[in-house]
């Protein structure tokens, strides 16, 4: 097991005062995004080679140390602070990594959002749908979202699986779908493959 002490001195030095950044590491943070992970390293879609984008992804706490080998991860997400704070004093020693404070549906990240080979969302529950993300591409997704309507910050949820599909994009296809249940309700993951052809 490859063990990153960098990024664990990082976490420890920062945790002492940041309740937050725990958070990003809660047992129910472990058990949605390790499934996450499992499912798309049994699909063997990435590689050395990949570039991943991750929208809305808070730290990044989980999912850039389990996809280091990749290429280039870019990051995106709303929240300032956040984002210096995983740039800075998290991973100011990944060299791999971009970070970018702004809305992802912003027009001008696009561009870096369509051209990655791996595009995850595990907090579609805190925007707009990824239907309206209009990609032309043909990367894969890796998307969570949640029946947990009672937190401070879901704007989105769905109810069910055939919810959380109708907001994909018509040339989403859906390769693995699943279920992860939650101390607070339910968490609903889709993972597959935009296809140009059926824009």
């Amino acid at each position: 097991m490859d063990i990153d002490l960098q990024l664990f001195k990082n976490i420890m030095a920062e945790a002492r005062h940041n309740d937050d950044l725990l958070d990003s590491f809660s047992p129910n943070q472990f058990k949605s995004k390790e499934r996450l992970i499992n499912h798309i390293r049994d699909l063997l879609i990435v590689g050395t080679n990949s570039e991943i984008v991750i929208l809305g992804g808070w730290y990044g706490s989980i999912l850039i140390p389990a996809f280091k080998e990749v290429k280039r991860i870019t990051l995106i997400d709303s929240n300032k602070e956040v984002i210096s704070i995983a740039k800075n004093r998290l991973f100011n020693h990944y060299n791999n990594v971009d970070f970018i404070t702004s809305d992802v549906f912003h027009k001008d990240r696009k561009g870096r959002i369509q051209n990655a080979n791996l595009i995850i969302n595990t907090s579609c529950e805190h925007m707009r749908s990824m239907k309206e993300l209009e990609l032309d591409t043909e990367a894969y997704f890796a998307y969570q979202s949640n029946n947990m309507l009672k937190i401070e910050g879901h704007i989105n949820c769905v109810y069910d699986l055939d919810d959380f599909k109708k907001q994909l994009p018509d040339n989403a296809k859906v390769l693995i779908e699943d279920e992860i249940k939650d101390d607070r309700g339910t968490r609903f993951l889709l993972i597959g493959k935009y296809d140009k052809s059926n824009i």
